[in-house]
């Protein structure tokens, strides 16, 4: 028969000493001398539950504030992830070993036979108040006492020899109902099937301190199986047709003065429904979770599976309610229990993605813009739009490098990806250069316009950086450089008024997911506009310009909005342009000492004629898709003069990150 070695909890924690404060000592003198009376020890057993071991090679995360739960961060990144791909919704499969519990704040000591001096503090996970729980008192093989008690109250046992020291054992069985038997006919008990058994034992010199601080440990390995929708950006409504199935368990007995766990040898096969998950936060319906407990450890082959009708979320931008897998999907995941150690499965439901090739060059563009809120929790502060649609909300409009919209990095170190922090972390990334390359028809570096514009360094002087920019910006979306104004390959222009850029060179055509309408199954790019304004830029660089445009919470609309008085419009280029960020820098881009930002910026042409053979004018020719990939500076004090790196506020578009 096989044997597994349960690890023993021989963990307890000095609480207060009971020992009396000794007679007043009072002052000396020849005649007298001090005498101090010592009490005796308490008359009874004391015993507290602290709280469970995680079963993890790290502490329990905390909780952060104004929140009971710790979410596990090590699934964050992607990089182990598989991802099945279907129609509108993907699903990105984990594997991990930190669970998102409930966390104690008490440091607790783990001792040696309960007596350690050089203990380390660690973390608990908690444990709810009302569980049942057994205490067991051995001297040497025989039990002497045992005890049912509940987590939260300290419990005692009475009528043991002070002066003796004493095995402990408690077993839990996490429930608030059912504890395990007092009189067990022998040391070894057998135990229900899937349920958390929690486990714990040491020593307790009566005689030097009467008292147990227990920290249980999971007998069984502890599988909880996820499935989150934080991903796709909604909270789940309804009652979806969710199963699991491949749940191979087995239960066994325990040995309760050795820790031995002996698996039963056989199995029995649960499923589970949506009615097995619960809530990970219960502030949030987008992250369902359910536990088995095994005694088996042989590999687990589980899989999930969505039926019809489907998964149905509500979006978290505007409350558009989304239905995915409407035809039915199952991924399928690997798991190798542990005993006494946790497992974590997670199936994270993520937007599907547009896909492009170009040259061989795979690229999986996400279907709307990014956005970010400051009020939510972190894990749900980067969404993509419910809509992919004409907008000029404020929270999509990015500085170059900047995580958080209308806010400039301090330096080129404090760059960062904002498509990186979507979750699940890791999955989306800001496109680069080489991404846009079967979108466009060029790449513009400002200095290839000199012969028009006179010496770059002549144009800064003469208007400063936002006459500048300006004047780049007239000339991209007026098409007055013949240089530029090419149409972009494989683009489609919007009907008439023009308000976005679609391009056809999509992998097997549009989508056709029944989850999303025509903007968002095209891979289409609106004419949002950008921020460009030196004095807008400097505004918002030292806070004012946030405080004059009522921009606080980042959410109101930009256009005709202006800036503290200046009659300075935010967005001039709305409804003529679409201009997006890559990730990509590099220094000299404009000709300018320092770092430059590559973009993309798209917007509508007209075929040129020729005025008196000389003169290039926009004729009443076809119009047009404009596509260009553009350089521009990221600018130090040196030439803004603010005491931040600035540059414009553009969209930005993620794609997959592999």
């Amino acid at each position: 028969m096989k044997l597994i070695r349960f690890k023993r909890a021989n963990w307890v924690v000095a609480m207060a000493m009971l020992a009396l404060p000794g007679a007043l000592v009072t002052s000396c003198s020849k005649e007298t001398t001090p005498t101090e009376e010592v009490a005796p020890k308490g008359d009874k057993l004391r015993i507290s539950v602290l709280g469970i071991n995680n079963g993890g090679d790290g502490a329990v995360l905390k909780a952060k504030a104004g929140s009971s739960l710790a979410k596990a961060n090590d699934e964050g990144s992607t990089a182990s992830h598989t991802v099945y791909q279907f129609e509108d919704a993907d699903m990105a499969v984990s594997l991990g070993n930190m669970l998102p519990v409930r966390g104690t704040n008490l440091p607790v000591r783990r001792m040696s036979n309960g007596l350690s001096a050089n203990a380390s503090l660690k973390m608990a996970e908690e444990i709810a108040t009302g569980i049942k729980y057994v205490v067991y008192i051995y001297d040497g093989s025989t039990l002497v006492a045992a005890e049912e008690l509940e987590a939260g109250t300290t419990g005692t046992i009475e009528g043991l020899d002070l002066s003796t020291s004493y095995t402990w054992v408690a077993l839990s069985y996490s429930s608030e109902s059912v504890a395990p038997e007092l009189t067990p006919a022998s040391s070894a008990i057998s135990l229900p099937e899937n349920t958390d058994v929690l486990y714990a034992s040491g020593t307790v010199n009566l005689g030097e301190d009467p008292t147990i601080g227990i920290l249980f440990d999971h007998v069984f390995s502890r599988i909880g199986i996820e499935l989150n929708t934080i991903g796709v950006f909604g909270e789940i409504t309804g009652t979806p047709a969710v199963s699991v199935s491949g749940l191979a368990l087995a239960t066994g007995s325990l040995d309760l003065l050795s820790g031995v766990l002996t698996p039963s040898g056989s199995t029995f096969d649960p499923v589970l429904t949506y009615a097995d998950f619960e809530n990970v936060d219960p502030s949030y319906d987008d992250a369902k979770i359910a536990y088995v407990y095994t005694a088996a450890t042989d590999a687990l082959n589980l899989e999930l599976t969505v039926a019809a009708p489907g998964l149905t979320i509500e979006h978290a931008d505007g409350g558009l309610t989304r239905t995915y897998f409407a035809g039915g999907a199952t991924v399928n995941s690997s798991v190798t229990p542990e005993m006494g150690k946790s497992h974590h499965v997670l199936f994270n439901v993520v937007e599907s993605a547009l896909t492009t090739n170009y040259d061989s060059h795979e690229v999986k563009w996400g279907r709307s813009n990014l956005y970010y809120t400051f009020g939510d929790d972190p894990l749900r502060q980067y969404r993509f739009f419910a809509e992919n649609e004409l907008s000029n909300r404020a929270n999509s409009y990015f500085a170059f490098g900047s995580a958080v919209p209308f806010r400039f990095p301090a330096s080129s170190d404090d760059f960062a990806d904002p498509c990186a922090l979507v979750y699940p972390q890791g999955l989306w990334r800001q496109p680069t250069n080489a991404d846009f390359a079967g979108l466009v028809s060029g790449q513009i570096e400002l200095t290839e316009l000199t012969d028009e514009l006179g010496p770059l360094g002549e144009v800064v002087d003469a208007t400063g950086l936002g006459g500048l920019l300006n004047l780049i910006t007239s000339l991209l979306s007026n098409a007055v450089v013949s240089l530029i104004n090419v149409e972009a390959p494989n683009s489609e222009l919007g009907p008439n008024p023009y308000v976005y850029a679609q391009y056809n060179n999509l992998v097997g055509g549009p989508s056709t997911s029944a989850a999303f309408n025509d903007n968002s199954n095209h891979l289409r790019f609106f004419y949002n506009g950008q921020i460009l304004d030196a004095t807008v830029l400097q505004d918002i660089a030292e806070g004012e310009g946030l405080l004059g445009a009522e921009l606080n919470e980042l959410s109101v609309d930009l256009v005709g909005s202006q800036l503290l008085g200046l009659n300075i419009p935010l967005l001039e280029t709305y409804e003529t342009a679409t201009a997006l960020w890559t990730s990509e820098q590099g220094t000299d881009i404009l000709g300018l000492a320092g770092l430059g930002s590559w973009g993309y910026f798209g917007s509508t042409g007209r075929e040129f004629g020729i005025l008196g053979g000389i003169v290039p004018i926009p004729t009443a020719g076809d119009r047009f898709v404009m596509g260009q990939r553009t350089g521009e500076a990221i600018n130090n004090v040196s030439v803004v003069g603010v005491n931040a790196l600035s540059t414009s506020m553009k969209n930005v578009r993620c794609v997959r990150a592999n």
